[in-house]
């Protein structure tokens, strides 16, 4: 018999029976060293089918009446011209149990003498068979096959098989399925085949983690993994690399979880359906920081360590390491800790318990834990895009304090990500990112209103210490200069608006006070002070204690709000507040002047005037509200052109001396200073003495006319100034002619060569016009001050000046640098300091003219 090979026979069919007659039979034998026929006693076990196999099979009698019937079939309905080899696989695939099922017909004359009916599965990898099924009494029948063709045992070809392919699905890559006739029992010789399209094994390697998170402090990792290279490896390893140190942390044997979906997926895959896992690890080696790699193994071996299939996943962590957060807000306000920030950090992926932590670094030692609230923040993603889980960063806490907070110490916030959800997280794997440090050490006050009464200050604002945990008896005391008056504990109430503004201070919210201080108004004589305590004694307000001094608040306040002197009147108005005013009912104005001496006194009638805002500005001065007062009066000589000082004074006796309080005002100028009447102005010093004056006489230039009549234009300068209509030219002809210049002028005063005349010379001239005249020649320079201070001007004779050996000019006035004078040679005001004066009158032998 020939031997066909096994390995070049894909599809043959013994087309016609005559073939088969001239000894064509087709053997699975031994090619390539593989069985292709196996021995009767060792045909390979075929699995019971499945209940949809079952379901095509009809029971059938026995061999012996099967092969009756094909015999029958042939010698009876069958077309035996028919050499046609006809079949078809209606389905075929691998099941998730490593099965392979399949269904079909294969009809052909050439059954008719080959009762018995095969199905061999044969491995097209690696040439052998893989195993063969007797379905002789298993055939099904098929009469829509039976119409398309009237062959021997076409109503009964059809079949359905089932072959265990597990021992073999990693290693082949395509199975064949062949439908064999034969008129041998054990399936081999004198035999008819039909081999069917193969069928392609899956090779693929599936799998995803579907999950991985922490739960009882363990991560948990969910997911499957199915690969028909692994359906003869038993053992099913979870294992976990930390890819940063290069190390195994982590490695588990699997109990196999049910899939049904992964299943429905992948159905040609041996096991897909109990693909699925489901295990949890310590945490003790996991480093989150780092980059964690999951992978699946599939291994013949008990350790794992060998003969595998691995399936790596996407790490579970990237290793790019993060940690960045901010505390935006404390809110201490209320008693409580509330604060908000952000804390992105992409561990918090597995240490998913995020508590917030108030640590005293002072004590070193934790205060308080909460549990942290998530707050979306868009701001943290765009900042740090590469940090998976910053959007998600944001939290608000707010702890319940079981101690109040210790003022002076230094507090962080520790936000924490923790694999445990059990206390502060510290038994877990966790990162912390730590706030800068807050110390509280902040006090602030403010003073909303002060009325001081006759029962005693009315006093209303808002007080906060960082101290007032430890410190919580809020005291005020009040005192009078350096002494204390009086102490009060408060009750303090809630003050939102403080809280807003000063919401990091402990205990801000409770801030307020409105209260009356008892105390006597006239105790308060000096700077009045309040001190706003925070005290750990409730009994005395000693102890511990944090002070807020305010402002030293004077006790006798006033203002001259106006001191208007018109001419020998004045109008003085103004207020004073004194905490003494009570028992001082008298009110006077005193005047005093530089030296400190009184210079007159006068009793205010118009007292206790309204003024509200002196209350409202000085309202902790009693009947601030009332202090006004008003008084206009003439001006005694006495206090005229003075520099003076005003007293207010409250007083208990009714001519203004007893017991009093005073109120000074500034230096008040009654016509004093720079003073003008008319044509001249006198200089006054704070004292009310003159001190200068200043006439403002015309001025004459004696040119052209009278180019050396210089001392005639001036005493016409003199004259005019004294009333006199005259003029130069005038009083040049009327003066007296002399060779002395003691009786007259020597020479013509119209011409270039004229001489000079003395003051006796051109007295007669001052005489006739005025009526008498004052030769003030070798006087002294207060003589002629006076003349000047009385509006009287002086001629004066001055040697080598202007380029005369004598010239005359005008003395205007004086002041403490010099005179002023009328030049008649340049026709301009001028001035010379006393020295020049001096030089230059002192060489004309002191001469000078008035009236």
């Amino acid at each position: 018999m020939k031997v066909i090979d096994f390995s070049h026979a894909k599809h043959v069919a013994m087309t016609t029976l005559a073939m088969t007659s001239c000894g064509f039979a087709l053997w699975l034998s031994q090619v390539n060293g593989q069985a292709d026929v196996t021995a009767p006693d060792q045909t390979a076990t075929v699995t019971e089918p499945t209940d949809a196999v079952q379901q095509g099979m009809q029971a059938s009698a026995t061999t012996t009446a099967a092969v009756a019937a094909n015999t029958d079939q042939v010698t009876s309905n069958v077309n035996q011209n028919d050499q046609g080899n006809y079949a078809n696989m209606d389905s075929q695939a691998v099941n998730d149990q490593g099965q392979l099922v399949a269904r079909g017909w294969h009809a052909t004359n050439g059954s008719a003498s080959r009762p018995y009916h095969y199905i061999i599965a044969y491995d097209q990898t690696n040439h052998r068979e893989i195993g063969r099924q007797n379905i002789t009494e298993q055939a099904i029948s098929r009469p829509d096959v039976q119409q398309q063709h009237n062959v021997a045992g076409a109503g009964k070809s059809g079949f359905a098989v089932q072959f265990d392919l597990s021992k073999v699905l990693p290693t082949t890559n395509n199975v064949q399925l062949i439908s064999r006739y034969t008129a041998d029992k054990q399936g081999n010789g004198d035999s008819v085949d039909y081999w069917f399209a193969p069928l392609t094994i899956d090779h693929n390697n599936y799998g995803n983690l579907d999950g991985a998170t922490v739960k009882d402090n363990k991560l948990v990792l969910s997911g499957w993994h199915a690969t028909n290279l692994a359906a003869n490896k038993a053992n099913h390893y979870i294992i976990i690399l930390d890819q940063t140190t290069g190390k195994e942390v982590g490695r588990q044997l699997v109990r196999s979880v049910s899939r049904p979906d992964v299943a429905r997926v992948y159905p040609g895959v041996d096991k897909a359906g109990q693909s699925g896992f489901t295990i949890a690890f310590a945490m003790d080696n996991l480093n989150f920081n780092d980059q964690l790699q999951v992978l699946s193994r599939y291994t013949s071996s008990a350790d794992g360590n060998s003969d595998f299939i691995d399936y790596y996943f996407a790490p579970i962590t990237t290793g790019n390491f993060s940690n960045q957060g901010s505390i935006d807000s404390w809110d201490l306000s209320s008693g409580r800790v509330v604060v908000t920030g952000w804390h992105a950090n992409d561990v918090s992926q597995f240490e998913d318990n995020h508590f917030l932590i108030l640590f005293d670094n002072t004590t070193n030692s934790q205060v308080a834990v909460t549990n942290a609230k998530q707050v979306t923040r868009e701001d943290v993603a765009r900042a740090f895009p590469n940090v998976k889980t910053a959007k998600n960063s944001g939290f608000t806490g707010n702890f319940s304090l079981q101690n109040a907070l210790v003022g002076g110490h230094s507090y962080s916030i520790v936000s924490r990500y923790s694999t445990s959800d059990k206390g502060n997280g510290g038994d877990g794997k966790y990162v912390d990112f730590w706030s800068a440090p807050k110390v509280l050490n902040q006090h602030h006050y403010y003073i909303d209103n002060q009325k001081m009464t006759k029962e005693g200050l009315q006093i209303s604002g808002w007080m906060v210490s960082d101290y007032s945990g430890s410190d919580s008896h809020p005291y005020i005391i009040v005192l009078n200069g350096n002494r204390e008056i009086t102490r009060q504990q408060l009750t303090l109430n809630d003050r939102p608006d403080v809280a807003k503004v000063y919401s990091g201070i402990y205990n801000s919210k409770k801030s307020g006070f409105n209260t009356l201080v008892k105390l006597d108004p006239t105790t308060i004589t000096q700077n009045m002070q309040i001190v706003l305590r925070f005290s750990s004694d409730g009994s005395k307000g000693e102890g511990n204690k944090d002070d807020q001094w305010t402002p030293a608040y004077a006790s006798n306040q006033g203002a001259f709000d106006q001191v208007t002197v018109n001419g020998s009147n004045i109008y003085v108005s103004g207020w004073h507040a004194s905490n003494v005013s009570a028992s001082r009912p008298y009110q006077w104005l005193i005047f005093l002047d530089q030296n400190g001496h009184e210079l007159t006194r006068h009793q205010v009638q118009d007292v206790n005037r309204a003024r509200p805002d002196v209350g409202n500005a000085v309202g902790y001065i009693l009947n601030s509200d009332h202090s006004g007062f008003q008084l206009a009066f003439a001006l005694p000589d006495s206090v005229q052109h003075k520099v003076v000082r005003i007293i207010d004074r409250l007083t208990d006796d009714v001519n203004g001396n007893g017991n009093y309080v005073d109120y000074y005002s500034g230096n008040v100028s009654i016509n004093s200073g720079a003073q003008t009447s008319g044509l001249k102005t006198l200089y006054y010093d704070a004292m009310g003495n003159i001190v200068g004056v200043f006439n403002n006489a015309e001025v004459i230039c004696q040119l052209p006319e009278l180019p050396t009549g210089c001392e005639i234009t001036a005493v016409t300068m003199m004259l005019r100034y004294a009333g006199y209509n005259v003029n130069k030219i005038q009083l040049a002809n009327e003066m007296p002619r002399s060779s002395n210049g003691d009786f007259g002028f020597v020479g013509n005063p119209f011409s270039p060569s004229g001489w000079w005349v003395f003051p006796t010379g051109v007295a007669p001239v001052v005489n006739h016009y005025v009526g008498h005249s004052q030769v003030m020649t070798g006087t002294s320079l207060q003589a002629i001050q006076e003349k000047l201070r009385e509006g009287h001007l002086v001629v004066v004779w001055m040697a080598n000046m202007n380029g005369f050996v004598n010239h005359a000019i005008t003395l205007t006035g004086y002041n403490a640098n010099g005179f002023d004078y009328n030049n008649p040679w340049t026709g301009r005001k001028e001035a010379m300091s006393y020295g020049e004066f001096y030089s230059h009158w002192n060489a004309d032998r002191q001469r000078a003219l008035s009236y």
